[in-house]
């Protein structure tokens, strides 16, 4: 009789990362970072002002960068989503990268606040869902993607 086969041969390798954009389709050549912003190192840095001074001064220096990434340390915390969301108020308009612990499920809500390339676990497909991108048909607020609610004027 023969051994079954072993989970991790069924399932796709989950341990290697896959780059995707805005559009859901797998990027085979992203650009480089120029800056890797790591949330915990972002806070602890001394006398260099508020967060949002901090960040800031980071839009202002990389205003003409390619490519930010910001890293999640863990699957839950919040600051990257707040980081990215106020990089983007600050004017910068490079490509963002997400990086670290997320996955397709968080796809939309990394779109909302900014992100352009998600780089996660491989999914097993050269395409994401379009209800992996767009899960909701509408939105109850307006965010860095562009998004209106529909109570919102379009000026």
């Amino acid at each position: 009789m023969n051994a079954p086969t072993p989970l991790a041969q069924l399932q796709p390798d989950a341990t290697q990362i896959f780059v995707f954009d805005l559009n859901g389709l797998q990027v085979q050549d992203h650009k480089r970072f120029t800056r890797v912003i790591e949330p915990a190192l972002l806070i602890a840095e001394q006398g260099t002002g508020t967060m949002s001074q901090k960040i800031q001064t980071i839009a202002d220096k990389l205003s003409d960068a390619d490519v930010i990434a910001i890293k999640f340390d863990k699957f839950a915390d919040g600051r990257s989503y707040s980081i990215a969301a106020r990089l983007r108020e600050s004017g910068y308009r490079g490509e963002l990268h997400a990086i670290g612990d997320i996955n397709q499920e968080l796809v939309f809500m990394l779109r909302r606040v900014g992100f352009t390339h998600f780089h996660i676990p491989n999914p097993g497909t050269a395409v994401l869902a379009p209800h992996i991108l767009e899960p909701f048909a509408g939105y109850y607020q307006a965010a860095q993607d562009g998004s209106r609610a529909p109570w919102q004027s379009s000026f």
